[in-house]
């Protein structure tokens, strides 16, 4: 295995819940499945600020995408990525096969720490 990029981001949670008052930027940053999946949960925002960080961290990896692509990074449970459209070809053209996430999330603040890898 060997390491083509490091990413890492942190978000606070707060800074997530102005973000999505923020008319349709919820629905640019994050997929549907996203916004499911943090919603089966009590307080959704550290699980959405957790994903925000994580797409951020791929972004600095890829280099050549912004955040306004960021809908196209899927994460899942468990820190599993998905690509789609203009940020899985970036992914294919930079080599990379896969993504190594952690992520860590607290009342405060949500972290994520990427390696892309081929």
């Amino acid at each position: 295995m060997e390491i083509i990029g490091i990413g890492t981001d942190i978000v606070k949670v707060k800074r997530m819940k102005k973000f999505l008052e923020r008319e349709s930027l919820g629905a640019l940053a994050f997929n549907p499945k996203e916004m499911d999946y943090a919603c089966k949960h009590r307080d959704p925002l550290p699980y959405l600020a957790a994903r925000f960080a994580v797409k951020e961290s791929i972004i600095k990896i890829l280099e050549d995408i912004t955040i306004m692509e960021a809908k196209n990074i899927i994460v899942l449970e468990k820190g599993k990525v998905t690509l789609e459209g203009s940020a899985k070809i970036s992914m294919e053209n930079k080599g990379i096969k896969e993504f190594k996430v952690s992520i860590s999330h607290e009342k405060k603040y949500a972290l994520a720490f990427v390696i892309g890898v081929r």
